[in-house]
């Protein structure tokens, strides 16, 4: 059985973007120390790479997401781990969850494909009983969140950034599933001050009842 990963960050206060629902202000008061640090990107570099599968939702923010990393292919500031990203991204399958994406918007991406919302956890459960890579959520709040709520997350590997979101921040979790979270691993980046917690996710005995 494939496994579902769930790779986020999270502000110190609890969120996933700012009152902006962009995430580049968040950065405003970075601590110096930790401009320009990758480790983030090398960690989520290692997950894309054992992957087999990569899931994104939403018509626009999956869009914008391919688009931004076939520009990285060929910018010349990219970093060394950025580029590779981009070349994982260009290979892995992706599966977006989407009831808007066309053919059209999909011709310049063929390692993609698109499910309904509706068909999403079917989907889901599905590709856990093929043969293959874990399969790998990057961002995509709603879409885990509901995926966590039936029960089809193995793994949460969260990175909380020395960062805060602010008044009308949005809250990483969407309501309280009935799921149990069992630390399996902490790690430290002292070049950024991030800290990385990975979770076995399980359903709860009332739940699986």
């Amino acid at each position: 059985m494939r496994p579902l990963i769930v790779c986020n960050f999270v502000t110190l206060d609890g969120c996933y973007e700012d009152a902006t629902r962009t995430l580049a202000p968040l950065f405003e008061y970075q601590h110096p120390d930790y401009h320009a640090d990758d480790g983030f990107d090398h960690s989520t570099l290692a997950l894309l790479e054992r992957a087999g599968t990569l899931l994104l939702a939403g018509h626009e923010s999956a869009l914008n997401n391919l688009r931004y990393w076939q520009g990285v292919l060929t910018d010349p500031k990219a970093t060394d781990v950025r580029r590779a990203f981009a070349r994982r991204i260009a290979q892995i399958e992706v599966v977006i969850v989407s009831d808007h994406l066309t053919p059209a918007d999909r011709a310049a991406f063929p390692n993609a494909r698109a499910v309904r919302v509706a068909d999403a956890p079917g989907t889901v459960r599905t590709l856990k009983g093929q043969p293959g890579g874990p399969l790998l959520i990057l961002l995509s709040r709603l879409l885990w969140n509901d995926l966590l709520t039936r029960g089809l997350v193995d793994e949460l590997h969260l990175t909380t950034f020395p960062l805060l979101a602010g008044p009308g921040g949005t809250p990483l979790f969407t309501g309280r599933p009935p799921v149990q979270f069992r630390l399996i691993r902490s790690e430290t980046f002292p070049g950024s001050g991030n800290v990385l917690s990975v979770y076995d996710v399980t359903r709860t005995a009332a739940a699986g009842a």
